[in-house]
């Protein structure tokens, strides 16, 4: 009889775990099918309160998390994922980005850099590590990084994040040629996402008019005509026009 009861007691647990797993990927397969952020992250919260071993629910809620600027609940779901999946590179990556955006650069190099131990081909690491280097104040370690996340190739816009990044150190260096040459790739490569700019209006100035022999090539009045140009485009650059009042205000 006791043995029957036993018996019975497992099949019961067993039962109400597979249910339970079952409930969890319920809930992960509605976060993966909504198209709403919020709800994804409330799906997929869930699915782990369900099934706290969930590695993928983990993931997508914590993408989510980090495009949403909330950097900290991001961490915390991929220092999980690092606990869970120990020799996953994306998680490490993932988790060096958050330490990035917060301002922690000694955290995210460990973490960017178990990315690169774990997956030693992976540009992206590198890429994300030479601008965590670049913002720490190591330069050339920046640039070294920057230049074997390109070497490596990878996305259009892994590599132009790597460019972008190697034009900044450049021109922190006071290398300026280098800095244009690696500008004008990165902006072939990625011009969507390029958010860095390269010349402000005081250098775009000083450079155009370092360079006399143009100007002289088109005389005094087409100089005049040029530098007008110029303070017109920057003018249109700098200036963001007003906002115009909503009326039921």
């Amino acid at each position: 009889m006791r043995k029957a009861l036993v018996g019975v007691i497992i099949y019961l647990l067993i039962a109400a775990c597979t249910v339970w797993g079952q409930d969890a990927m319920h809930f992960y397969d509605l976060g993966l099918k909504s198209s709403m952020a919020y709800k994804k992250i409330q799906y997929f919260t869930k699915a782990i309160e369900l099934d706290p071993g969930l590695t993928e629910a983990y993931a997508k809620r914590g993408t989510l998390l980090y495009f949403q600027e909330k950097y900290t609940s991001a961490i915390q779901d991929f220092r999980k994922l690092t606990e869970l999946k120990p020799y996953e590179p994306e998680a490490y990556l993932m988790l060096g980005l958050g330490y990035m955006k917060k301002g922690n650069y000694d955290e995210a190099i460990a973490r960017l850099t178990r990315a690169i131990e774990l997956e030693p081909q992976h540009a992206g690491a590198y890429s994300y590590r030479s601008e965590t280097y670049r913002l720490k104040g190591m330069i050339e370690e920046a640039i070294q990084d920057a230049t074997r996340a390109i070497e490596l190739g990878g996305s259009e816009r892994i590599i132009g994040g790597a460019f972008t990044t190697r034009s900044k150190a450049h021109r922190e260096l006071g290398q300026i040629d280098r800095a244009d040459a690696d500008f004008k790739k990165a902006l072939k490569l990625d011009p969507e996402q390029y958010k860095y700019s390269m010349l402000t209006s005081t250098e775009l100035l000083a450079d155009w008019a370092s360079e006399s022999s143009r100007l002289k090539s088109v005389g005094w009045v087409g100089a005049a005509l040029i530098v007008g140009l110029l303070f017109v485009v920057i003018f249109k650059l700098t200036i963001s026009s007003p906002q115009k009042k909503d009326d039921d205000h």
